[in-house]
């Protein structure tokens, strides 16, 4: 019982760093890549966009100069640099999960 406590514990204190470092990015986008997929709002690269995803299955074209708000939580990669990850993003009224 005394390691099941301790799990539990060890992942909802992940849980709960993880959430603190997610951010919101409003704004136009200012630049687009395919590889890897990312695009730029504001000065701010953010990883994990799913730009085919979007296109087949939302019939969302992203474009710069598009208006957009992306919800991203920060990764630490393993040589020590920091990614902000898309999980959500919002073109219009259209809000879609990408993780």
């Amino acid at each position: 019982m005394g390691r099941f406590i301790v799990v539990i514990t060890l992942v909802m204190s992940m849980v709960f760093v993880q959430n603190a470092f997610a951010e919101t990015f409003d704004g136009a986008i200012q630049e687009i890549t395919t590889r890897p997929n990312t695009i730029t709002v504001d000065g701010t690269v953010i990883y994990g966009v799913k730009i085919n995803y979007l296109l087949n299955q939302y019939n969302i074209d992203l474009y710069e100069g598009l208006d957009v708000s992306v919800e991203a939580d920060e990764f630490e990669c393993s040589d020590g640099t920091i990614k902000n990850m898309a999980t959500a993003m919002t073109v219009g009224d259209v809000t879609v999960q990408l993780r």
